[in-house]
């Protein structure tokens, strides 16, 4: 009870106590939750995508690119876009995820252009995979995983939202200040904190929400001055159950009023 009266205490000193939610009111830095950060698995994610845009040569036929990733030990979960100038996959292999978007020359029926990027905006064929779970035999197919509304998981479709959030967060986010301004000033820009990975003098680590866009905000703090030295605005791939909840009401909302 100490912990949870100390900080509403502090909470409603800093004035925004009616916008934070209970995980932001409690501070939690859960050890569950510091298996969530991007720090933690960019290593092997980065070594993975290397591994992709190597392997993924241009040149090839639609057909070449399914067979490659299902060598390279990949399950496609999601055919987000399916035309005869642009195919778009989604892919898993443990815990990894990424988005492979495949321009397609119209004469030559051959990809003029292969991307490997980040899959934040995942379909829940995706997200069932990666939480263990096996696909239906009917789902095992390109014919089978599309569907015209997977367009709305498509990477490409939100990156110029997704990076002007970014560029707003990085210009707001100062370096210099200390760890009580980067709450304040999340808030301000009207994110919602869903998960504190990690909580440390050293380091503080945020998973944030607004709308339909994520990110990972993670604060290097100098030990004396307590005032953060590095701040880092990621992509939040590995996200905490309660972030995926809150990107789920934010969407229900959206489709209720449509």
């Amino acid at each position: 009870m100490c912990k949870i009266v100390v900080a509403i205490g502090l909470t409603v000193g800093l004035g925004w106590i009616g916008q934070a939610t209970a995980a932001d009111l409690l501070g939690r830095d859960s050890s569950g939750n510091a298996r969530y950060s991007e720090r933690a698995h960019k290593g092997n994610w980065e070594r993975g995508k290397e591994e992709l845009t190597r392997e993924l040569k241009i040149g090839e036929e639609k057909g070449f690119y399914r067979r490659e990733l299902e060598k390279l030990g990949y399950q496609v979960t999601s055919v987000n876009y399916d035309k005869p100038d642009y195919l778009e996959y989604e892919v898993v292999k443990g815990d990894q995820t990424y988005e492979i978007q495949l321009d397609i020359d119209k004469a030559s029926h051959r990809a003029s252009k292969v991307d490997v990027t980040a899959n934040l905006y995942k379909a829940d064929t995706t997200n069932r995979v990666l939480q263990g779970h096996k696909l239906a035999d009917r789902e095992k197919t390109d014919q089978g995983l599309f569907h015209a509304r997977n367009s709305r998981f498509s990477d490409r479709d939100h990156k110029s939202s997704w990076e002007a959030g970014k560029e707003e967060l990085v210009r707001s986010l100062k370096i210099g200040e200390e760890k009580p301004f980067y709450r304040r000033e999340l808030h301000k820009l009207g994110y919602q904190i869903t998960s504190v990975n990690s909580d440390k003098p050293e380091y503080t680590e945020y998973e944030i929400v607004k709308g339909d866009r994520s990110y990972e905000i993670a604060i290097d703090f100098e030990k004396n001055s307590h005032r953060a030295n590095k701040v880092d605005v990621g992509t939040n791939m590995w996200r905490a159950k309660e972030t995926d909840e809150a990107l789920k009401r934010n969407q229900d909302k959206t489709q209720a009023k449509r």
